[in-house]
């Protein structure tokens, strides 16, 4: 079936409501005080005046159907996968809602979803040693693994998740994915990653560049991405719905983010954002 409408269509249509309906977050916005009084860390340990959260989407029924007919028409521009496998938590809805989605366009597909290591873990290499010294299932009772899924012989494995700032969370959950069919006797192949939203540059260069890393015990292969909105294209938009000093500073950000690792300079965002909220 035909694609509804272009990734550009959508990137237009979507990032509005996801500034309005509260995903797209700022201290100027977050209804969260510490939030509003210290910003976020990522997950790559750098500040950032800004965050992407969809775990609450499923407030927002009719955006979460738009952003799956999104992800469905994604998919159906690339070569079909056998099975995604979503990176907990944010993703998981998502890979249900796609399914859902595309199965109503007359699309099977198959999905499951990881679960979160034992230990927080920043590096694939890290994440492989410690599955490697894992006895036994997630819990050790009842049948738990680290890919809930039922992985075949010969499955070409899709990644699925909400959002991308350096692909960091997307190639620890392919070394899960690698490890635990491993572990089940099966061979797979696992070298596409879709997901909803990129806030980090130069991600494309990035999962090319994977098949250079040197690391045979990450089965480093060239990485194919896709996404519906690239963030720094669609900033202009907010721009409409942002206060003048909270749309500078996004872009600036998104300019320059070590400039903002400077704490004088997190305080004056931060000081900024109260005033404007008054």
């Amino acid at each position: 079936m035909k694609p509804l409408r272009t990734r550009e269509e959508w990137a237009e249509r979507l990032i509005i409501p996801l500034y309005e309906e509260g995903y797209i977050l700022t201290p100027w916005n977050t209804e969260d005080l510490d939030k509003q009084e210290n910003g976020w860390i990522l997950k790559n340990g750098s500040w950032s005046p800004w965050f992407f959260n969809m775990r609450p989407v499923g407030d927002s029924p009719e955006l979460f159907s738009g952003i799956c007919r999104s992800m469905a028409d994604i998919m159906q521009m690339n070569e079909a996968m056998d099975l995604l496998i979503a990176v907990e938590m944010a993703g998981i809805p998502l890979a249900g809602g796609l399914s859902v989605t595309l199965q109503s366009l007359g699309i099977s597909q198959r999905f499951g979803y990881t679960r979160p290591l034992p230990e927080k873990v920043r590096l694939p290499l890290e994440a492989l040693k410690l599955l490697n010294g894992i006895s036994g299932d997630v819990a050790g009772y009842g049948q738990k693994d680290f890919v809930e899924a039922r992985i075949k012989e010969g499955d070409q494995i899709a990644i699925l998740d909400d959002m991308a700032n350096d692909l960091g969370s997307k190639l620890i959950a392919r070394t899960i994915i690698l490890w635990q069919a491993k572990k089940q006797g099966v061979g797979v192949n696992c070298d596409k990653i879709f997901y909803f939203l990129n806030r980090g540059i130069g991600n494309r260069a990035k999962a090319e560049q994977f098949a250079e890393s040197g690391e045979s015990a990450l089965s480093p292969v060239k990485l194919g991405i896709d996404y519906v909105i690239e963030f720094d294209e669609r900033l202009p938009d907010l721009s409409r719905v942002m206060y003048p000093g909270e749309f500078e500073v996004i872009k600036s950000f998104q300019e320059n983010p070590g400039q903002f690792q400077d704490e004088a300079v997190q305080k004056e965002v931060l000081a900024a954002a109260r005033k404007d909220r008054g």
